[in-house]
């Protein structure tokens, strides 16, 4: 039985990647937090338990969304390098300029 708790990524690592956007969870998560920018109602949470301790999960979050989801997310999927989940958070918590 794999351990599910166990990741070759830290939370820390990654926040510190993702220093332009703000952490919104109390921190008391060792294996996850929460991310939001300049999109209001839009979240990102990270999370690093599941069967496979080299990938990095997120839940792309929106409050303002019509999901049936209880924790708004309308995209749940994974990445395997800092650089994706960078891709990813910018994307989705950024504007872009006109």
């Amino acid at each position: 039985m794999q351990d599910n708790l166990r990741s070759n990524w830290s939370v820390s690592a990654l926040l510190a990647g993702l220093r332009e956007f703000r952490r919104s969870d109390d921190g008391s998560d060792l294996l996850a937090f929460r991310v939001f920018g300049s999109i209001p109602h839009r979240f990102v949470f990270v999370y690093l338990y599941g069967n496979d301790p080299d990938l990095i999960h997120f839940d792309l979050e929106d409050e303002s969304a019509k999901t049936a989801e209880w924790d708004y997310a309308v995209v749940r999927g994974s990445v395997r390098s800092l650089d994706e989940l960078q891709d990813v958070v910018h994307s989705w918590l950024r504007r872009e300029e006109a």
